[in-house]
């Protein structure tokens, strides 16, 4: 089953017209033929249409992209940075195929879609092959290959729709049933409860019934004992009555017995007396008492309080205090024990643990002439607002360059912190997460300026030469620029010998720990970033009709300065380090792999495995939007790649 025909896309110089018209309509006509692709190139545009909108819209929607490639291809403009980027970024997006075809000699290994497979064979250009014809059926054959294999994925993925769509029917139907069963199970459980409800109420009835009839029997009792009661008092009276009616006369005291009787009830109540104001006395006496043992203790009192409670005598004595300077102070034995002792104060709970590990690089520190400085540090808000700037100092010295000139290297505390983008922000090549450790070190306060690499490239040679001035954007306190990988290697060697330290690219883990200097946003200013603080594309970017916008979140867009500025225009981060997003891209020390899976969580750098042709930067540029800059972002190119936003800084001591 062939499927639906692909779109193939041919970009091209009109210079390598001949080259093309022998592909298109030669050896990839029977490909057409068969129903399997449809090509379009601009000689297919139509009169009066508006070349550019055409261009556009058969690049998106074209499966295949055909690249023939030339110098003339190279040198265009149009071809090299609007077609073929585009044309990179969906075979990225995973939305398109590109395959590049290489026409005639060129240097297009540096190339940004130098990563992708090309044809003929080897990448040997059409032009070098001994027959012609052979290496255009070589690179037939190769399409086709690619043709056969979309097909086949497009198949696939129509298969594995119908069958998404079917499990789904079908789990859909089940959960139908399950709903339509748990509604039954709900209405059964209901009419349960109400027969329950019935039920208890009928027998709640019945017992308030019983209940009535028993209380009615009670009151009928105890009406019937008062009746008794009052018979039998009544009864009584009545004898008593008949009794007094017989006495013939009162009953009279003796004179002498009633004097002795007032003698013995004066004495009575005098003893009475005595023996009240004796319980007096001993109470106050027993309270007293008490009074003073309690002063003799040692009662601590502090915010937490202390209550005792003795008791003495008929009343008691109560005892309240509070003294946050450890209460009252005696001689005695202290009370039994109860408080909890002091809470120590909360710490402060930083993740990052900065300066917690290994505080002195070996790097000859009694040489070094450490000297402390004083720097801004801001913070933005998400609007990117300026919410604080505070006043922070670190150490740094000056490794002496000659001529004058200087290197200014920055203390960079040990301790740990999470590498990489957390969830919701950043894209698969900086994850997973995770954290590493390093040591101290000390890392160049600015990218290497162009006067910096003047004087280290005026030194004698260790493995390759260097251009003593490779900059487009002249100078000597911006940073250099045009250097590739390979020319930093030589910058450090050359810097090492002659101060006898071992300088070097610094690691990613590195490069991201001293970026960060303990923070977690995506930029050490805070959740956004603007042109005030930092040197990169503040406008929107405008590419075949994708926007890639000049702000990041909800901070504002800004300037876009078309070119580098000169270190230290803006504020530094925490560790008092200039540039570390935009200006420049900076090369680091790894070799390029697609994630973070089995990363080393030391600091040292990942120089095992991977593409080891690629190696990453750091930081973003002037000509980069800012999502580029974060502290996160990674970016690779070729070891001898060089362009005009891309420089380096250099790291001493440490991994």
């Amino acid at each position: 089953m062939a499927g639906e025909a692909l779109d193939v896309f041919i970009s091209y110089s009109r210079r390598d017209e001949g080259l093309k018209d022998e592909l298109v309509n030669y050896h990839l006509k029977l490909l057409k033929r068969e129903g399997k692709i449809n090509t379009w190139q601009d000689r297919d545009i139509e009169a009066g249409a508006e070349w550019a909108t055409e261009i556009k819209t058969n690049l998106e929607k074209a499966d295949i992209v055909l690249l023939l490639i030339t110098r003339h291809f190279l040198a265009s403009d149009y071809c090299y940075e609007t077609e073929m980027q585009r044309a990179v970024q969906r075979h990225h997006d995973g939305t398109a195929r590109v395959i590049p075809i290489i026409l005639k000699p060129c240097s297009w290994e540096d190339s940004l879609f130098s990563q992708l497979q090309v044809l003929p064979q080897d990448g040997i250009p059409i032009t070098r092959w001994d027959d012609q014809d052979e290496a255009f059926v070589n690179v037939e054959k190769g399409i086709r290959r690619v043709v056969d294999a979309l097909n086949t994925e497009r198949q696939e993925a129509v298969a594995a729709k119908a069958r998404e769509a079917e499990e789904l029917k079908q789990r859909q139907e089940e959960a139908a049933r399950l709903e339509r069963e748990r509604l039954e199970r709900e209405r059964q459980a209901a009419k349960q409860r109400q027969r329950d409800a019935a039920a208890q109420r009928q027998e709640q009835a019945r017992l308030e019934q019983e209940q009535l009839a028993a209380e009615q029997r009670q009151r009928e009792q105890a009406e019937a004992q008062r009746v008794e009661q009052e018979r039998q008092q009544q009864e009584a009276q009545k004898q008593d009555n008949a009794g007094l009616s017989k006495q013939d006369q009162p009953l009279q005291r003796d004179p002498d017995n009633q004097d002795n009787d007032q003698e013995n009830d004066s004495s009575s109540t005098a003893d009475g007396e005595t023996v009240a104001t004796g319980d007096k006395s001993s109470e106050n006496v027993e309270q007293k008492s008490l009074i003073d043992k309690m002063t003799m203790w040692e009662i601590p009192l502090n915010r937490r309080s202390t209550l005792g409670w003795l008791a003495g005598g008929i009343g008691g004595l109560l005892i309240w205090g509070t003294n946050s300077t450890g209460g009252v102070r005696g001689a005695g034995p202290p009370p039994p024990p109860g408080d909890p002792p002091p809470v120590p104060p909360e710490t402060d709970g930083d993740s990052s643990s900065l300066g917690k590990s290994d505080p002195s690089p070996n790097v000859g520190e009694t040489a070094l002439n450490l000297q402390t400085f004083s720097f801004p540090v801001v913070t933005l808000n998400a609007e990117g607002k300026e919410i604080s700037r505070v006043q922070k100092q670190n150490k740094h010295f000056a490794e002496d360059l000659g001529q004058g000139i200087s290197l200014a290297m920055v203390a960079i505390p040990g301790g740990s912190f999470l590498m990489g983008s957390p969830e919701g922000e950043g894209v698969v090549r900086e994850k997973p997460q995770h954290r590493v450790t390093l040591r101290s070190s000390y890392m160049g306060q600015f990218p290497i300026t162009q006067a910096e690499w003047s004087a280290v490239a005026a030194m004698p040679k260790v493995q390759q030469e260097l251009n003593p001035d490779p900059s487009r954007f002249k100078g000597a306190m911006r940073p250099v620029e045009e250097v590739s990988w390979d020319d930093a290697v030589e910058f450090c060697q050359r810097l090492s010998r002659h101060t006898k330290r071992q300088y070097r690219l610094p690691s990613e883990a590195e490069w991201e720990y001293a970026c960060r200097a303990g923070t977690t946003t995506p930029f050490h200013f805070g959740s956004t970033i603007t042109t005030d603080l930092a040197n990169y594309r503040g406008t929107d970017w405008d590419i075949l009709g994708n926007t890639y916008p000049g702000n990041y979140g909800q901070g504002p867009k800004g300037s876009f300065r078309e070119q580098t500025t000169e270190v230290g225009s803006f504020p530094p981060n925490a560790f008092g380090l200039y540039d570390m997003h935009g200006n420049v891209w900076e090369w680091c020390q790894d070799v390029w792999h697609e994630n973070y899976e089995g990363a080393p969580t030391d600091g040292s750098a990942w120089l095992e495995g991977g593409n080891q042709t690629r190696r990453p930067l750091r930081g973003g540029s002037w000509d980069f939007y800012p999502a580029f800059c974060r502290s996160a972002y990674r970016l690779r190119f070729a070891s001898g790649y060089s362009l005009n936003d891309v420089g380096f800084r250099v790291v001493c001591g440490g991994a």
